[in-house]
Order: C-alpha cells, then sequence, then structure tokens
C-alpha cells in the first residue's frame, strides 16, 4: 500500500529528546530534595507525615508508569505526552500560591502522576530515536538526567532560604519550555491504527501492518532484572532518607550531606562517557551485573564507615555501579521486548524502579527505629547478592535469549 509522506513529521532527533530530560529533571529536582524538609520545617507536619506523602507520591507514580505505558503502545503517544506535561506544567504552578497544608500533598501527587507517565512516555519514544543503538541513547539521557540532577539540587541550595514559592516559580519556567518543546519536536511518526502497529518506512514510502500484535509478557529473565531493578532503587532509597541523620549522628554537618550529591552528579558526569563508552562494547548482562555486585559491595563497607572521606569514597563506589547498571537497564528491556509493546516495556521498568522507592522508606523507617543501622545495610548487601546471582543462574539457564 503505497502512502504520501510529504506532511509526516520526521523521527525525532536525539537533541531533542536530551534537552527535555534536562529540562525535566532540573524541574524534578528542584521538588523532592525539599518535600521533607518544607513539611517539616514550613507546613509543620511530622516526618512520619511526610514519610506517608512520599510513599502515596511513589505509588502514584508507580501508577502512572502503568498508564504511560499503556498510553504509548495503544494510543496517541504525542498526544498523551504533551497532555502529561500540561498536567506537570498545572500541578508545579499551582504550588506557587497553593502550598498549604493539605494542598500542598495533594499538588505533589498531581506531579508525581504526571512525571510517572512521562518518564515512561520519553523512555519509549527514546526507544523510536533512529540512527544510534538503543543503549548509546540511554546513555547519554542519563548522563543528562544527571546533570538536571545537580543543576536542580543546586538551585535548591541557593534559592530556598529566598522561599518556596520562588523553586516553583523557576521549576514551572522549565516545565513550560518542556511543554513548548514536546508540542513542536515530539510529533513523530508513531501510529496504532485498530490495534494494529504502523511502520512507516521513509526510504520506500511504504506501510507494513502487523496483523498479529505481539504483547508484553514477563518472562523469566524480565522478572530477573525486574527483581534487580526493584532492590537497587529500594536500596537507593536509604541514601535519600536514612543517611542524612546517620551522618548526622556520626558528627558531620548537614551541609556534608548535601556535598555528597553534588559529587555524585559531578562524578557522573566527568565519568559516564567513559563507563557507558566500556559498557556499550560488552554484552548487557555484563556491565549489569558488574555494577550490580559493585552497587551491592558499597553498602557492605558503609557499616565501618566513621568519617565523611571514607563515605565519599563508598558513595563513589555505588555511583560507579550506578553508572554501569542503571542506564544500561532500559536498553536491555528494550532489546528483548518487541518494538510493538516498547511503551509498556519500559513501564515495567518504571514500576519496578517506583515499586523500590515505595518500599525503601518504610524499610529503612522500621529498621532506623529499632536502631538496627549496620543491620539494615547488611540485609540489602545480601539481597542484591542473592538477586544479582539469580538473575546470572537465569541468563545461564537461557542462553538462547538474544540479550546484547
Amino acid at each position: 500500500m503505497q502512502i504520501d509522506l510529504t506532511d509526516r513529521p520526521r523521527p525525532l532527533n536525539e537533541k531533542w529528546l536530551l534537552f527535555g530530560t534536562l529540562l525535566s529533571n532540573t524541574g524534578n529536582s528542584m521538588i523532592w530534595p525539599v518535600t521533607t524538609l518544607y513539611m517539616t520545617g514550613v507546613l509543620h507536619q511530622t516526618f512520619t507525615t511526610a514519610g506517608i506523602v512520599l510513599m502515596i507520591g511513589s505509588i502514584i507514580s508507580m501508577i502512572g508508569s502503568f498508564v504511560g505505558g499503556k498510553l504509548f503502545d495503544h494510543w496517541r503517544p504525542y498526544e498523551a505526552l504533551l497532555i502529561t506535561s500540561f498536567i506537570i506544567l498545572i500541578a508545579v504552578s499551582s504550588l506557587i500560591v497553593w502550598n498549604d497544608w493539605p494542598a500542598f500533598a495533594g499538588l505533589i501527587w498531581l506531579a508525581n502522576l504526571g512525571m510517572g507517565v512521562e518518564q515512561t512516555l520519553v523512555n519509549s519514544f527514546a526507544t523510536t530515536v533512529p540512527g544510534e543503538k538503543t543503549r548509546i541513547v540511554f546513555n547519554n539521557m542519563y548522563i543528562v538526567l544527571n546533570i538536571g540532577v545537580v543543576l536542580g539540587t543546586l538551585a535548591v541550595g541557593y534559592f530556598f532560604d529566598y522561599g518556596f514559592s520562588l523553586l516553583m516559580i523557576i521549576s514551572s519556567v522549565l516545565y513550560f519550555f518542556l511543554m513548548l518543546i514536546i508540542a513542536t519536536k515530539f510529533n513523530v511518526p508513531i501510529a496504532h491504527v485498530r490495534g494494529e502497529t504502523v511502520i512507516v518506512d521513509s526510504a520506500t514510502a511504504t506501510v507494513e501492518t502487523n496483523q498479529v500484535r505481539p504483547t508484553f509478557r514477563l518472562t523469566p529473565l524480565l522478572v530477573g532484572i525486574g527483581a534487580l531493578l526493584f532492590i537497587t532503587y529500594l536500596s537507593y532509597m536509604l541514601w535519600e532518607t536514612v543517611m542524612a541523620p546517620h551522618m548526622k549522628s556520626l558528627g558531620m554537618p548537614t551541609r556534608n550531606y548535601a556535598d555528597l550529591w553534588m559529587i555524585n552528579g559531578i562524578t557522573i558526569i566527568l565519568l559516564q562517557k567513559v563507563v557507558s563508552g566500556w559498557a556499550n562494547k560488552r554484552p548487557y548482562q555484563v556491565s549489569v551485573i558488574l555494577g550490580s555486585l559493585i552497587f551491592a559491595s558499597s553498602f557492605f563497607f558503609l557499616m565501618f564507615v566513621k568519617a565523611f572521606w571514607q563515605i565519599v569514597l563508598v558513595f563513589e563506589l555505588l555511583t560507579i555501579g550506578e553508572m554501569l547498571q542503571s542506564p544500561q537497564v532500559p536498553a536491555w528491556v528494550a532489546k528483548i521486548t518487541p518494538k510493538e509493546v516498547a511503551g509498556q516495556a519500559q513501564g515495567f521498568v518504571s514500576m519496578m524502579i517506583s515499586s523500590g522507592r515505595v518500599i525503601g522508606p518504610i524499610y529503612s523507617g522500621i529498621m532506623m527505629d529499632r536502631g538496627l543501622m549496620n543491620m539494615m545495610f547488611l540485609s540489602v548487601f545480601v539481597m542484591m547478592l542473592l538477586i544479582t546471582a539469580s538473575l546470572a543462574w537465569t541468563i545461564f539457564k537461557n542462553k538462547h535469549v538474544k540479550t546484547s
């Protein structure tokens, strides 16, 4: 069947994908670091209440990830992403004015929903970028994401004392420009007609339709990858929840905790190209499993640290493991799942990340209340080792699955 492609939009340009990722993560990083601080210091809520708000936000984000995958595969990805960006903009801009309790929590949750949908949609769009391997695109997105985290946390450090509303004004401006980029650059040729995937070949100007549409199935390999994502981000949440009070109990000032995240972001910006250059020459499972082992080992050494420089070294170890693992996983999942279910596949990745973020604060809170800090570090170390070993065994048993 011949069609006219004269007015059909071009494929998504990677630079706009990366610029959108930068804006989104800079805006997001101006919100999550101050949620607990603002709720306890300004709104006079308890730490338990702040933890509940964060937990519910993670659950909502997980639901958003599922919805985003379905929208990409079964509806209109461009329209879905545009509407989602508008919802985030409304939520964040509303926080400029309505930031009292309980309106604050409701608007944060609305933003969490939009961000969950957006993350999955953007990751799904990344699988459509032509000209480069998917893993390279995700590596570049990972670098830009961390630049956004550094910029966002810097803004928090410099502007929070001038008021929460100022941070939300800046974040709203960023999300406004993100919406403009999506509106003008993301209208790319991805179409679904009556449940059938339409694949456009611009060279031959033909359309091929798959009469039998593939479905997203949880294979043993995907289950293993999902379990690894869950325990990785459950463990990662320890750094976002209990490390600040733990460092304070060791006699370190609060600014040292902020310094850690700055060092983390700078390390990723400087070294990710080198690390990803090594990883991209090897099968996905090599970099993911090696990264997971390095990531896990950081929690073992964390039981013995007493000084700030020791914590920095341990955090650097965790960061190297993160650089080897995190950007490779979504590309790996995209490789082993059909293109027709790319949205649901990336939604699965986002959901497993969010589920780890849901359980992490609860688990750390229970262990902290009982004074079991070292036991907490040891437990996540052991769990990561067991899950990584289980994933390696699954790969060994399924050599016929193409994973690289």
